[in-house]
């Protein structure tokens, strides 16, 4: 039986406040690809509602997203209609021998067994196509209000773990064999955001929602801690856009 996605009870929230991408992070994929994404064929796996789908399409791409989840695929279909979505698994992609130039995980390849979902994308690359992954990180380590979101956040979500997504990505893509080429680059930016756009992009995450009883109670503490920094309401949220792009040969 096909998984249902942790995020489709959050589709709403996600879809509301979940940041983009910087444009940054696309001309480095585009150089460290070896080709413009106009005119590509891409594979983007863990689409989502289709945030880095569009930024994608708005540069000439040619996308089929795909994810597990068939509410956050529905919602990507809202906004691109005509979109050939596909309700699928990355360690079992639904396509033949080299058809894509490019497969892209936004923010979905720690979900998946590297050894198995890098073999599933080598196999649908064509010769010279490359896998790229990315990530938007928090890059507030050093602010006390993030230090006391990850303090709130390990009493509170069960197994949650402030470095639960620091491992050596492109390592991990080096050793299963399959690329040639492994290279890492990273865009920092940030966003300025109302204090409520910031708690509904926190409702979208999974660990967040698996406070479960107690999320109320764990939003309106975060409130009352951010409003210690920004006593204005308006939150100014520093990103690390963490991009790895792996090369076949």
């Amino acid at each position: 039986m096909r998984p249902r996605s942790p995020f489709d009870p959050l589709v709403d929230d996600y879809d509301r406040a979940r940041p983009d991408y910087p444009g940054r992070l696309f001309t480095d994929l585009e150089r460290l690809a070896g080709r413009p994404l106009a005119g590509a064929d891409v594979v983007e796996v863990g689409a989502g509602t289709g945030i880095a789908t569009r930024a994608l399409l708005e540069r000439g791409a040619r996308v089929v997203p795909v994810d597990i989840g068939a509410a956050m695929l529905d919602r990507l279909r809202r906004h691109s209609p005509g979109l050939p979505a596909v309700l699928a698994d990355g360690e079992a992609l639904p396509f033949r021998e080299n058809v894509a130039d490019l497969v892209c995980y936004a923010q979905a390849w720690h979900w998946v067994q590297v050894p198995v979902a890098a073999a599933e994308a080598a196999r649908v690359l064509r010769p010279g196509g490359a896998l790229a992954v990315w990530w938007n990180d928090p890059d507030a380590e050093d602010f006390r209000w993030w230090q006391r979101l990850q303090e709130r956040l390990e009493r509170m979500s069960p197994g949650y773990r402030r470095d639960y997504r620091r491992r050596p990505f492109a390592d991990e893509l080096r050793w299963t064999g399959h690329f040639s080429e492994v290279v890492t680059v990273t865009t920092r930016w940030h966003r300025q955001i109302d204090i409520d756009h910031y708690l509904t992009s926190l409702r979208s995450k999974s660990f967040v929602a698996a406070i479960g009883d107690r999320l109320e109670e764990f939003l309106e503490a975060e409130r009352r801690s951010m409003l210690r920094s920004f006593p204005d309401g308006i939150v100014i949220e520093p990103f690390r856009a963490l991009l790895v792009v792996a090369r076949i040969p």
